[in-house]
């Protein structure tokens, strides 16, 4: 059967605190095997990225207008991404 990432991670979780023996070495084991998959660590890392603010967006709308390049401001999945491409379209502005 199919398991959420997630729900195994509680699963397991859930085991190492019920009363008994515990094996912390084994319950790391499996929390990797589960939490260490590149889907979920894309997955999180897309989650920590802030998107874009409106102002970020509309500014590169304008500044490709000026600088006479297409518009990628639809493209743009981060804060980061649209501060680099903002600062790159002035300085292209410039130079036109």
């Amino acid at each position: 059967m199919l398991r959420k990432p997630s729900a195994e991670a509680q699963g397991i979780l859930a085991r190492y605190v019920e009363p008994g023996p515990r094996d912390c070495e084994q319950t790391i084991n499996q929390l990797l095997a589960v939490l260490d998959d590149e889907a979920i660590v894309q997955a999180v890392e897309e989650l920590k990225m802030e998107k874009p603010t409106k102002e970020q967006l509309a500014e590169l709308k304008r500044l490709s207008a000026i600088a006479r390049v297409p518009d990628e401001s639809e493209i743009v999945t981060s804060k980061e991404e649209a501060e680099t491409r903002i600062r790159d379209l002035k300085d292209k502005a410039r130079m036109e």
